[in-house]
């Protein structure tokens, strides 16, 4: 695939992130769980997706800039995936804890930690800086892992 191809691809998928978030925002409680976690699934699969890239010990930069794009994007959104009535109550299985609403302000700085370490990423996958990369990516990962502790519950 060439470059512009997966720019391309990039680019669709940031525009399904933020289409995906908007979308969250006007539907019911119960349509806004299953948005969520479509995109969270999308979210994971680029996470995954980069870090195979960077533990593969020849990761490609197009896939890797690819997958930077996708996480960033999704960092930037994240927070509009948890409209007020998508918890627990919207009827939904959701692993989302009800912590989300009640402490909004911890949850948006969890958000925010992500989205600034996601932009370094996706700046070093753009510059082809495949060493800053792999030096970022841990940090996302601590990221996701934060917000994962503190607000979701532990999967079964």
């Amino acid at each position: 695939m060439s470059s512009s191809t997966l720019r391309a691809v990039a680019v669709g998928m940031t525009v399904a992130f933020l289409s995906g978030a908007a979308f969250a925002a006007g539907v019911s409680g119960a349509e806004a769980v299953k948005v969520r976690q479509t995109n969270m699934k999308g979210l994971g699969a680029a996470s995954k997706a980069l870090f195979e890239q960077l533990r593969s010990g020849a990761p490609d930069k197009d896939v890797v800039k690819v997958q930077a794009d996708k996480i960033e994007a999704a960092a930037k959104v994240l927070p509009t995936w948890f409209p007020t009535g998508s918890g627990p109550e919207a009827g939904v299985k959701t692993g989302a804890l009800p912590i989300i609403w009640s402490q909004p302000d911890a949850f948006a700085a969890a958000a925010k930690r992500l989205a600034d370490e996601a932009a370094p990423l996706d700046a070093a996958a753009d510059a082809g800086d495949m060493s800053a990369v792999a030096a970022q990516a841990p940090k996302v990962g601590a990221a996701c892992k934060g917000c994962h502790d503190k607000f979701r519950a532990p999967e079964k």
